[in-house]
């Protein structure tokens, strides 16, 4: 308790000698991830000291393809100001520990407005209006929040075993400077991405809030569960068809059916044992989200299929009354589970799928997939928040289809639309 308080007084009077042999009592855990500085006496491994702490939210980083051929690294810290003076970022680096600390890969992210918010903390403090003020590089005394990061690769081959951040901040004037430089703990890179076949058939299908590069609804909330900040969503999608016209229903869409994808029978993209199951919630009235639900409500009418090896998967917001499986069912993959609907914390049909690291609809770490097959078929134009306000406007949505192909192997990524034989 001594050396806790030590280096707490010292932090605050920013007289750093006192607390030296705390430090150096913090050595071992960080060794791994250094190259000795000395072959003799001696400091052996880097101590470096700044006002900002951070962990990996979430119990792993996993690599995964993504539709446009390249690597991504998907994730977020949380950051935290341990001085009592404010803290500037001035410079986050993913860096490759194996190899001196070197720069590795290309990160860049983006609120739901397309603005580029890349090295910048969304706050606990701030709105959570998805959007670039509720980010900044101010980091006030005692204040934390969420950074996040998409870390893209050419090849799978340069990828690290493990990686580590370095961030440069500035604070006013202290004992030791103004500019301070840290890099953290080596995080591992997790296990390659579960190869699944697709949830339903047909085309149209519009990957709305998903992975990677803007920071959607589901990227965007980080909830606490349990005790622990959880990543529950990054990869996770809602799934909307669209017709030929770019249109996601008929007539005013003030009822469910009204909507293309209303229906759709939803299927096994593994083989597994059913864990959880809801039934029997009512549909809600497309245009708006509900209110009053519980934390058991939210994911709707669902099924969470154990497929084995820590990954889990969820179909959610079904149709009421449609579940066609129950608690320690075996299912195939491609066995039909039950049908799309609009049940739970939904604003319009759509399926919100999502592969995750345990049986909980919201106490996970959401992990990436791939599909065995789909056929890319464009990429509306449109940034996120435009896209859900003109779905639900009926205006068509714009789409590029110049790229259209058949894919193997990849994950479609946010805006795409897919198709599935």
């Amino acid at each position: 308790m001594r050396n806790r308080l030590c280096c707490h007084v010292a932090l605050a009077a920013l007289s750093m000698v006192a607390c030296l042999p705390f430090l150096a009592a913090q050595e071992s855990p960080r060794q791994d991830g250094y190259a000795p500085l000395t072959s003799g006496d001696g400091l052996r491994y880097p101590l470096e000291i700044g006002p900002l702490t951070w962990h990996l939210i979430g119990s792993g980083i996993h690599p995964v393809k993504g539709s446009d051929g390249l690597i991504h690294l998907a994730y977020a810290l949380q950051i935290t100001n341990a001085w009592s003076v404010p803290a500037t970022i001035k410079s986050v680096e993913l860096v490759d520990p194996a190899h001196g600390n070197q720069v590795s890969g290309k990160n860049r992210v983006l609120d739901i407005k397309s603005e580029d918010v890349t090295g910048k903390v969304r706050l606990f403090t701030l709105p959570g209006t998805m959007a670039k003020e509720s980010y900044t590089t101010q980091i006030p005394s005692g204040q934390a929040g969420v950074m996040f990061f998409d870390v893209t690769y050419d090849d799978i081959s340069q990828v690290p075993k493990a990686i580590a951040h370095r961030i440069t901040t500035t604070t006013p004037p202290t004992p030791i400077g103004t500019e301070h430089t840290t890099v953290g703990h080596s995080i591992p890179v997790g296990q390659d991405a579960i190869v699944i076949s697709p949830p339903f058939k047909g085309s149209g299908w519009v990957n709305g809030n998903g992975c990677c590069l803007e920071i959607g609804p589901h990227r965007f909330v980080t909830n606490s569960m349990n005790g622990a900040l959880d990543p529950s969503e990054t990869f996770a999608i809602d799934w909307v068809q669209i017709d030929s016209h770019g249109l996601a229903y008929r007539n005013d869409g003030r009822k469910p059916e009204d909507w293309f994808c209303y229906g759709a029978e939803i299927l096994a993209v593994a083989p597994g044992t059913v864990v959880e199951v809801m039934r029997d919630l009512p549909n809600v009235i497309p245009g708006k989200n509900p209110e009053g639900l519980t934390i058991p409500q939210i994911a709707g009418n669902r099924v969470i299929v154990d497929m084995g090896s820590g990954r889990y998967a969820m179909y959610a917001h079904l149709a009421p009354g449609s579940v066609q499986v129950k608690v320690g069912d075996h299912v195939q993959q491609g066995q039909k589970l039950g049908l799309l609907g609009n049940t739970g914390n939904s604003s319009a049909p759509h399926l919100h799928f999502q592969v995750m690291d345990r049986p909980s609809s919201l106490d996970d770490t959401s992990l990436p997939f791939v599909f065995d097959h789909m056929n890319f078929e464009g990429r509306v134009l449109l940034d996120l928040a435009v896209l859900d306000e003109d779905t639900d406007k009926k205006i068509a949505l714009p789409m590029e289809k110049k790229d259209a192909k058949p894919l193997t192997r990849v994950m479609p990524l946010s805006r795409d639309v897919v198709g599935f034989q």
